[in-house]
């Protein structure tokens, strides 16, 4: 009899069992792990050969006198993990019986209280059947909002407040997956050390703090740390420290990109936690001799889509400077107030883009607590070789591929203009791999959005730093140091 194949670290079915075995499997996770296992014997065989066991079994053992039958057997000797069934019932290594463990081992979920409602809004709107406060919430539950905001309290102490519209499921007494909208989670006790929201594209680990989650239908998820620290899990990258006043943001695909921003120290240097000042070094840097960049109207009839008669010329973004004050709009790129404006970086050549690095700075020098030209909100594009006739379009995207997007009023949580820090930067990459391979850089900027009767006012841009990937696969200049934040980039 063939021995069944090790999993390896670098299977992504490898992972799937795990979260199975800890029971923090999502149905979509556990579809996608039984489509594997029926496709697979030989994972198949592995699957039962590396199943672990925590607690004494309760219940019978059934297994399918078949040839495989003693190797299935003295396979699962261990107790089961706490979160798995007490009772398994599983056939043999091969076919449907295999599948049939599976289903039943998913369909048994714990009985046991996880959570119970808290407090809500006095405005609150149910989707799922309306919860009243004080009521039970098992392992499953589903928490659905149409707007208001609920209160949710673990077992392990964490608590997290849903905001609308929202849908959250209850994973474990320490842990819930959600599957969009806004929730914001404190877990400051020994026992909620740990604590995890789930998301579609990553995980956020507390390490005794409050954070912000967000993630939207598609997969985009966001997180804000507004004390202590978090790690956040992202399937390919590892784990990533996000420290208290810093946010990250993962934007699905093929190549999980990082998003994160930062307040500065409102000062000429440009000092952030983390992302580094701008740079005269960086590949696009306008002393280097291969980067140019230009301003597009995204729509010719529109003066609106214009540069504002006051900004300074978009050679500055990459003069490796950012402004030297915190209201100088001569030093500061920016559209006239209204509709989106477009920023287009060519690179000279198609190169391997590793990160990419934005800067703004407003302070009015008339009201100190005026900073809505602070905020980032762009989209940015890629494209390889080919110069380019037209920005994306709804539906018919031109041949751009989507990077990331980026809007630092939602990392920071921001209600009103003094809780926008005046000095941001925002750091785009993707570990130690390339985001990908572009010539053309498009930035679809969109103004800030301001009260009734006010026009949107457009961000003081200062800089834009490019960083690239050599033949060999090493980072020419790299935009944080590994030594100096051990975390990123790095599996923990």
């Amino acid at each position: 009899m063939k021995e069944p194949s090790p999993f390896h670290a670098t299977d992504g079915r490898w992972r799937l069992v795990q979260r199975y075995v800890d029971g923090l499997a999502t149905s979509v996770e556990t579809l996608e792990l039984e489509a594997a296992l029926k496709q697979d014997p030989e994972f198949r065989a592995s699957f039962l050969a590396y199943v672990q066991v925590d607690s004494a079994l309760e219940g019978a053992l059934i297994v399918d006198e078949s040839s495989d039958a003693q190797t299935a057997e003295n396979s699962i000797t261990k107790p089961l993990k706490s979160q798995l069934i007490r009772v398994i019932g599983f056939v043999c290594v091969i076919g449907v019986a295999a599948i049939a463990f599976f289903k039943v081992s998913h369909a048994n979920r714990s009985n046991t209280e996880m959570a119970v409602v808290g407090s809500s809004s006095s405005d609150v709107r149910w989707v799922s059947d309306p919860l009243p406060e004080g009521a039970s919430l098992l392992e499953g539950a589903k928490v659905k909002l149409a707007k208001g905001t609920v209160e949710i309290d673990f077992g392990s102490g964490a608590m997290t407040r849903l905001h609308g519209p929202a849908h959250f499921e209850i994973i474990s007494s320490n842990s819930g997956f959600l599957h969009y909208g806004e929730t914001f989670s404190r877990a400051d006790n020994e026992e909620s050390m740990g604590f995890t929201i789930q998301t579609h594209s990553g995980n956020f680990v507390d390490q005794g703090t409050e954070f912000l989650t967000t993630a939207d239908p598609d997969g985009f998820s966001q997180l804000h740390v507004t004390s202590g620290a978090v790690d956040a899990d992202v399937p390919g990258l590892g784990m990533q420290r996000v420290q208290k006043g810093s946010s990250l943001g993962i934007e699905p695909g093929e190549v999980p990109v990082l998003i994160r921003i930062e307040p500065g120290d409102e000062s000429p240097d440009f000092k952030f936690p983390t992302i580094p000042p701008p740079s005269n070094q960086d590949y696009a840097n306008a002393s280097q001799g291969r980067a140019s960049v230009e301003w597009w109207p995204t729509d010719e009839t529109d003066e609106r889509n214009d540069l504002s008669p006051n900004s300074g010329q978009p050679e500055l973004l990459i003069d490796g400077i950012g402004q030297t004050g915190e209201d100088l709009p001569g030093e500061s790129l920016f559209f006239r107030d209204g509709a989106n404006g477009l920023i287009v970086l060519d690179l000279g050549r198609e190169v391997p883009v590793s990160t990419i690095n934005t800067y703004s700075w407003h302070r009015s020098a008339h009201d100190p607590e005026m900073r809505r030209r602070a905020v980032q909100r762009y989209t940015l594009w890629g494209r390889g070789d080919t110069r380019p006739s037209s920005a994306p379009q709804a539906g018919n995207h031109s041949g751009w591929t989507r990077i990331a997007r980026v809007n630092t009023d939602a990392f920071f949580g921001v209600k009103d203009e003094p809780d926008r820090p005046p000095q941001q930067g925002c750091s785009i990459f993707s570990g130690s791999d390339a985001i990908g391979s572009f010539r053309y850089l498009l930035f679809e900027v969109s103004p800030t959005p301001m009260p009734d009767g006010m026009r949107h006012r457009h961000t003081f841009f200062g800089e834009i730093d490019v960083f690239t990937i050599d033949l060999e696969g090493v980072i020419q200049s790299r935009e944080i140091s590994p030594d100096d934040v051990p975390s990123l980039n790095k599996p923990r």
